[in-house]
């Protein structure tokens, strides 16, 4: 008689680990968001960190230096503004219906047309809109437990990525000592290019926000457009979320242009048809020297899953974690894979 099998204990052992490690992730991924902001920060910090190593300033100096200086350009922006900030604000928020008026009598207007197509086409409904919105809401207070918690996160993140930078040596030498001996070289490898990946990223997505920012708060200033210094600020937040966000500056510059007159809002159209494209062929090149290389569709679903996860911090982070994995996956595999492909050829 044939001895049964043994039972499969150790892989039964390695999935409940895996499991557990999941249901570990699960339960804490607030925490881990919080501690990937804090790399992000790292990363945009490192190379002047180090540059100030090699001219013998202790991190922590460089590190206070780049808070101060963060500190001092937001109260200036602040104090010179706000002011202006504060009232084209209530200039938005009092003309913006009547434009939205505007363009629903425009779209009343094509009913007739649309009645005689042999086809329907559905109308937009305010409410999915709204909806939109609670839902962006919802994740970001359930990622960051309300304004209170908002507030003590950034300081945490703040506190994290300085601490990492400061003590970064330290920490990475803890790190490595959980990796076999024969394996931490290719870790560091690795490592380096994904936190300059991640940190190019951040600090050229800044600049070329800044950019967009001021050329389109000037440009909607001379062509005449109302609350022009406020929707280019907004251009320069919303800036930092690829695709999505020039196209919702844009149509907030189109709106206000319209209840000046069609030709304005014609003129807006084409100002930020421009400003794009000196971003994608200019300001891109020149301050991130090279792009995500991710696909659109790619960036696009990391914003869905981001914003549908943690709300406007998972929009934030899902980038710069998508182009840390791009880089890591290449690492990994594909340059590999590539190197052995021209060398059989």
């Amino acid at each position: 008689m044939d001895n049964p099998l043994p039972f499969p204990w150790p892989w039964v052992w390695r999935l409940l680990a895996v499991m557990a490690a999941v249901w570990l992730l699960v339960q804490t991924w607030q925490l881990w968001l919080l501690g990937f902001t804090a790399l992000i920060v790292a990363a945009a910090m490192l190379p002047a960190a180090r540059w100030g190593e090699r001219h013998r300033i202790p991190r922590a100096i460089t590190v206070l230096g780049i808070y101060l200086v963060l500190a001092v350009v937001f109260s200036l922006l602040g104090r010179f503004l706000a002011p202006v900030l504060s009232e084209q604000t209530a200039q938005l928020v009092s003309r913006l219906p009547q434009a939205i008026e505007h363009v629903k009598g425009w779209l009343g207007g094509l009913e007739s047309v649309r009645a005689r197509l042999p086809f329907d086409i559905p109308s937009p409904k305010a409410e999915g809109l709204q909806g939109v919105g609670a839902s962006l809401f919802q994740a970001t207070y359930r990622a960051t437990a309300g304004a209170v918690g908002a507030l003590i996160g950034l300081l945490l993140v703040l506190f994290l990525g300085a601490y990492l930078v400061i003590d970064g040596k330290r920490i990475s030498h803890g790190l490595l000592a959980w990796i076999p001996p024969s394996r931490r070289s290719r870790v560091l490898e690795l490592a380096e290019p994904v936190l300059a990946r991640i940190g190019g990223y951040v600090r050229g997505q800044l600049l070329v926000s800044l950019a967009v920012g001021v050329i389109l708060s000037i440009g909607l200033t001379l062509l005449g457009v109302p609350s022009a210094v406020l929707i280019g600020a907004l251009a320069a937040a919303f800036n930092i979320v690829p695709y999505l966000g020039s196209l919702t500056a844009a149509l907030l510059g189109i709106l206000m242009a319209l209840n000046v007159s069609p030709a304005l809002a014609l003129w807006t159209a084409l100002l930020f048809w421009g400003s794009n494209v000196l971003e994608g062929e200019v300001l891109v090149p020149l301050l991130l020297h090279r792009t995500t290389g991710l696909h659109p569709l790619g960036v696009l679903l990391a914003l869905l899953i981001g914003s549908t996860l943690a709300g406007l911090v998972g929009v934030i982070v899902a980038v710069p974690l998508l182009a840390g994995l791009n880089q890591l996956v290449h690492n990994l595999y594909l340059d590999p894979m590539n190197a052995k492909a021209q060398e059989g050829s």
